[in-house]
């Protein structure tokens, strides 16, 4: 039973994936996309973060989080690989301008994923 649920959920969040990153390059005006690397770890860069753009790649970790959540984390991450594209100096630092510039296009970028398939925040729950 465990297995066929677990594939369920894979299958969900692969289409939860494919559908955010459709979103994230019309919302962002992106004509190409960094590399993504999901993570299925606690942490990543110096463990102290869910996500983190570095050497043109979008790196999210997945381990025991909700799949809205690693959603949220990975628009976050791309609006950062916007920001480098567009000739941004990026700045991890909180409450920096391009973390809460990040922060706030990620929130609208999930609210506009969530009108159009309110579905995964049903089909996502555990």
């Amino acid at each position: 039973m465990i297995n066929s649920v677990m594939r369920i959920r894979e299958a969900v969040q692969e289409h939860m994936i494919t559908h955010l990153l459709q979103l994230c390059k019309h919302e962002l005006d992106l004509s190409e996309m960094p590399e993504i690397n999901l993570v299925d770890d606690d942490t990543v860069g110096a463990g102290t973060s869910f996500g983190e753009f570095s050497n043109n790649t979008v790196h999210v970790v997945t381990k025991g989080r909700h799949p809205m959540d690693v959603m949220r984390t990975l628009a976050h991450e791309l609006v950062h690989w916007k920001q480098r594209i567009s000739g941004m100096e990026l700045d991890g630092s909180d409450g920096s301008e391009t973390e809460n510039q990040a922060n706030a296009i990620a929130g609208v970028i999930m609210r506009k994923f969530g009108q159009m398939y309110p579905q995964y925040f049903v089909d996502t729950l555990p």
